[in-house]
């Protein structure tokens, strides 16, 4: 029970701070200092702890602080031995204060209290490449887990592992605690298994979290759409559109679902919900595929030839001066006014009018293109005159400059012919 309660901590905190971190200082033995410190290496970790505020559950140290006056009674408290190993302890906080890491690496380099601290500096920044680091060298000065239990060990392990991108390692570790059947550790084997492209086994975990969470759910939707398992994953889009009724679950339903009409329903939905310029294109791009097949279909189903012309066509042919909601107004209108040609003509009329239609907006877009030509000649016409503006005003310091020369040089051969020339015999 203990033991589970141990887990279920660690899986709440490190759930709480999983995050991906910039890189900082990264702890190597290769690390150099000047050649005159002094290794102390049999000086020993565990004499010292008691000096320390140890979190075991989340491997940190720090040493304990007191104001001037309770750190003299405290020092009366202790053995001339014990005064000794504060005196030392303090002296390694102080190049734990000042970040003097290599240092201190190379100078105690079997002082457990400081990597616990240094252990601690990673992980608050976020630095898990470095922390993982530090751990092996823990792991190493702790073998008998004195200090950091197997199991706080072994879970920081596969949390770095996992923040680390080493998904392989990161399951191993998990695996450890399997026997917990915490839905934090399913879930973290399940992203694992997700993350080295096993679906199957990332599915058969997820299936056993008690109660899945928003982000379960998210996965088990992207493992089964991976996996070509359409239905099982709209069951899980619908279920995601249910909690979070938004653009990416409209998206998500809309991927995922085989009838054409709901398909278009959803992406229309999902564009009135759009936040973004990129998913404003996004859903336009799976409307036109919709409102293209559909209309195609209608025009499939008449006696007569019509040539439909394709959107796409337009669309592709844009200058950058249009922007993508009048593109997006484009696109409408254009769908809106062939179906309504579709319901309202028939025969030649019929023709007539998908002509008229494409001559629109092929006059359209060679009016935007004209436009935009003109916007660039415009800009590039005040790119020179800027340009000339620019080389008149150098020009003009240039004539300042040589006038001012001119000038000394005028001033000084006065001032040279007024003197009095002296006289040599």
């Amino acid at each position: 029970m203990k033991k589970n309660l141990i887990i279920s901590a660690l899986v709440l905190i490190s759930m709480s701070t999983c995050a991906y971190g910039a890189e900082g200082y990264v702890f190597s033995v290769n690390n150099k200092v000047n050649s005159s410190v002094q290794i102390n290496t049999n000086a020993p970790s565990y004499d010292y702890l008691k000096f320390y505020d140890i979190d075991a559950e989340v491997i940190s140290a720090k040493l304990k602080v007191f104001d001037r006056k309770k750190e003299k009674d405290f020092i009366k408290t202790l053995s001339k031995k014990d005064k000794e190993n504060y005196n030392y302890a303090k002296k390694v906080e102080k190049l734990v204060q000042k970040g003097r890491w290599n240092e201190l690496s190379i100078k105690y380099p079997n002082y457990l209290p400081a990597y616990l601290e240094y252990y601690d500096k990673y992980i608050s920044s976020n630095d898990y490449a470095g922390a993982l680091l530090v751990l092996n060298k823990i792991q190493s000065l702790d073998k008998y887990n004195m200090v950091i239990s197997a199991d706080v060990l072994n879970y920081a392990y596969a949390m770095l592992y996992y923040n680390t991108y080493q998904y392989s390692n990161a399951l191993r570790y998990f695996k450890i605690f399997e026997f917990t059947k915490d839905d934090g550790i399913y879930s973290s084997i399940g992203n694992c298994y997700f993350y080295v492209n096993n679906y199957q086994s990332a599915i058969n975990y997820y299936k056993k979290i008690k109660v899945p969470t928003y982000t379960d759910k998210e996965y088990l939707f992207s493992a089964y759409l991976k996996m070509g398992n359409i239905f099982e994953a709209n069951k899980y889009a619908q279920s995601l559109l249910n909690e979070n009724y938004n653009f990416k679950n409209l998206m998500r339903v809309e991927a995922t679902t085989s009838d054409d009409v709901a398909k278009l329903t959803y992406a229309y939905k999902a564009r009135s919900l759009a936040l973004t310029e990129e998913e404003l294109v996004r859903a336009n791009a799976e409307i036109s595929a919709l409102e293209q097949k559909k209309l195609e279909a209608k025009v499939m189903k008449l006696t007569q030839f019509v040539k439909v012309s394709k959107w796409s066509e337009f669309a592709k042919q844009m200058p950058e001066n249009v922007s993508v909601q009048e593109i997006s107004d484009k696109q409408d209108e254009f769908f809106k006014t062939a179906n309504t040609y579709l319901s309202k003509y028939s025969g030649q009329q019929l023709t007539n009018a998908f002509k008229s239609l494409n001559e629109d907006f092929t006059n359209f877009v060679a009016q935007k293109k004209q436009e935009y030509y003109q916007e660039k000649q415009i800009q590039a016409q005040k790119e020179l005159v800027l340009e000339q503006q620019r080389n008149n005003l150098l020009q003009q310091e240039l004539i300042e400059e040589q006038r001012m020369h001119n000038y000394l040089e005028e001033r000084n051969l006065y001032y040279n012919m007024s003197r009095p020339q002296p006289r040599y015999w």
